[in-house]
């Protein structure tokens, strides 16, 4: 195996400008493949995709209320009760025109058209809701003086500003029937913390109001997400800051959960290999005393790194990031390769020694260790599969580069 790496550097060192070139040209094709890759932060990818799980996940994806993104704008008990529903109102306005794109709809205030048609629903149904002790209500209401106190009420109703409101439910239902079947949909479960103000779900005791988003984008595309959510945040500060801290609003929801984390990953991921790569650096200069060093011993690792991310872009279509911030701990073995390679180049060995002495330990040692990776992928875990990908392909590449290079 030697003899084999030895003559093929020998054929590249006869043709360096070729070499150089044809080097430059694989580094460019795998950037370019690199570049298109589509990287996934859902953290549920690490779950097993067994059955099982298959199932839960197609539950949750298929449950409408997962997917919301609940609003709470809650009041000091010093403040005007006013000031709540013109918080919600005003939220909403901004939400409309700065992030509408973004949404479906909006649950949480009810609209008079809404109104108009639940009562046209139960007046058109009314015998579906009526028991018989309804119909002994309905008789009493049928007496002369009965129908004169409901006529007059009426009229009362009408000659007042809530008249523009009222006025079609009146000559649509004088006697004021439809109620009592609303109070029957009220047994269905409507809880009776909560009432209507100004067309808004308000609590009980009027510092509470709750408003449901449901966004355009499922939780897993973190990036239109996070455009959403940058929006979100930027409507919330600044009402927040007209209110002056007396009205405020709370924020929950999937998609906020996924773009935090998506956000959090990337923080780590970039931590923690910028972090290794500046100790190993500084390590390096100074061990070796020269700057260049640690350069030439990050090629390989650079190139293994490309080309089991360009492998994983060919598989897949989108790539565990959480996997490749796991593969950052590979710095360390792959430079172990150069450094094995450049400690026997400082003994002064001939060129034909060193192969003979190093390449069938460094391609035996990182074919174990690619081994040991590649194990995962008899797993259900896909970011444990992509793991297993990368990790193997680049110990492999970097070893194998470290060689030729």
């Amino acid at each position: 195996m030697g003899k084999w790496f030895f003559k093929t550097y020998q054929f590249l060192l006869r043709n360096k400008i070729a070499s150089a070139m044809l080097l430059l040209l694989l580094l460019f094709g795998l950037v370019v493949i690199v570049s298109k890759i589509r990287f996934e932060e859902d953290i549920s990818k690490l779950i097993p995709i067994n059955e099982d799980a298959q199932d839960l996940q197609k539950v949750l994806e298929t449950v409408n209320f997962t997917d919301k993104i609940i609003v709470n704008i809650h009041s000091n008990d010093s403040v005007d009760k006013a000031h709540l529903t013109a918080y919600a109102s005003e939220f909403l306005d901004s939400l409309n025109s700065q992030a509408g794109n973004y949404i479906k709809n909006v649950r949480g205030k009810v609209n008079e058209d809404d109104l108009q048609r639940t009562m046209d629903f139960v007046y058109e149904n009314l015998p579906l809701f009526l028991e018989s002790e309804d119909y002994k209500k309905i008789a009493a209401k049928l007496h002369k003086d009965s129908i004169s106190a409901i006529t007059e009420a009426n009229y009362r109703t009408l000659i007042s500003p809530s008249g523009i409101v009222s006025k079609n439910l009146i000559l649509k239902d004088p006697l004021g029937l439809s109620f009592i079947a609303l109070k029957k949909l009220r047994q269905l479960g409507i809880n009776d913390n909560f009432i209507l103000k100004d067309g808004f779900l308000v609590s009980k005791n009027e510092r509470n109001i709750l408003l449901f988003i449901s966004p355009k984008y499922g939780s897993s595309e973190t990036a239109e997400n996070a455009r959403f959510s940058e929006r979100l945040y930027a409507i919330q500060n600044s009402i927040n800051q007209k209110y002056n801290g007396t009205v405020n609003s709370e924020l929950f929801g999937a998609a906020l959960i996924a773009v935090a984390n998506a956000a959090q990953i990337k923080n780590d991921i970039q931590f923690t290999v910028g972090i290794a790569i500046i100790l190993l650096v500084v390590v390096f200069i100074f061990f070796y005393r020269k700057i260049y060093v640690p350069l030439v011993l990050f090629v390989p690792t650079i190139f293994g790194g490309l080309l089991a991310v360009a492998l994983l872009a060919v598989l897949r279509e989108e790539i565990s990031a959480i996997s490749l911030g796991i593969g950052s701990v590979l710095l360390g073995v792959t430079l172990d390769y150069s450094l094995h390679i450049l400690t026997h180049i400082r003994n002064n060995e001939t060129l034909e020694s060193l192969y003979k002495d190093v390449t069938e330990p460094i391609l035996m040692s990182s074919l174990t260790t690619a081994l040991a990776f590649l194990c995962l992928l008899f797993l259900d875990s896909q970011a444990l599969q992509d793991l297993g990908i990368f990790a193997a392909v680049s110990v492999l590449g970097a070893s194998v580069f470290a060689l030729f290079f």
